[in-house]
């Protein structure tokens, strides 16, 4: 069974924003340069992205799920959404926010080592979509949080989001939800946000992670714009980290 609506839905689930850092600037600065292309270069990584492929639901069996994202692209920003029928279970709720989290740990971990990072959010809540449309509050939600409040290269978890884990995380405590729990750490700020840790799985990807992100800032001129890249550095860069207890989230 395909869990996750891709094709036309309407009802609630998770919308991810993601904007791309950086890509603006380098499109207006080397449309035209013939050794280095940018335009090349993000098709290239779009093509790598996570998209559906509606034959594959033909055949799957009902007796195993499978939670699929909705993956689309649109210029310098990403959007990934999780719909849900109306009638779902504590599991699907936890497991269908995991596939959110996995396409983006993995568009995130692409986009660096390419030479771009993100900054953007997530939204539970009311959405509608389409082949060619996505429109609805919780995107909305999503997109003001990333241009509002995200500021650096973070993702943020919206109120609406922190309130449903808090939810899940105190009313149903279970294996699945102690596993996703570990997916989150609080900003200096007292915004949730997405590990960072999650974007690598050995220690040298992670020091990979950080050199890549250091070329990045050493690229740009301004000081306000270098400080950006500071704050992921910094969390990649820790060796131990706390994991957040369930009280620590809905209290925004």
């Amino acid at each position: 069974m395909i869990l996750g609506k891709n094709g036309k839905f309407k009802g609630r689930g998770y919308v991810c924003f993601i904007d791309v850092l950086g890509f603006s600037n380098d499109i207006l600065k080397n449309w035209h340069n013939s050794e280095y292309n940018p335009l090349e270069k993000i098709l290239s990584i779009k093509d790598e992205m996570p998209i559906f492929d509606d034959s594959s639901e033909e055949s799957e069996s009902d007796s195993h799920r499978k939670y699929v994202c909705r993956v689309n692209t649109v210029s310098d920003s990403v959007t990934i959404c999780f719909g849900y029928d109306e009638k779902i279970m504590v599991g699907d709720m936890v497991l269908g926010l995991e596939a959110v989290i996995s396409n983006l740990s993995y568009v995130w971990s692409t986009f660096i080592s390419r030479g771009y990072t993100i900054r953007g959010a997530i939204d539970y809540g009311d959405i509608y979509w389409d082949t060619n449309e996505l429109i609805g509050p919780a995107f909305i939600n999503a997109y003001r949080l990333e241009s509002e409040v995200a500021k650096n290269s973070r993702v943020i978890v919206s109120s609406n989001l922190n309130r449903e884990l808090s939810n899940l995380f105190v009313n149903f405590e279970s294996v699945l939800t102690d596993h996703l729990i570990e997916r989150f750490r609080k900003d200096v700020d007292g915004y949730i946000i997405i590990d960072p840790s999650l974007l690598h799985d050995t220690d040298e990807q992670r020091v990979q992670l950080i050199e890549d992100l250091q070329a990045m800032k050493n690229k740009v001129n301004s000081g306000i714009v270098k400080e950006k890249y500071n704050p992921l550095i910094s969390m990649l860069s820790e060796e131990n980290r706390k994991t957040l207890e369930k009280q620590e989230f809905g209290n925004y």
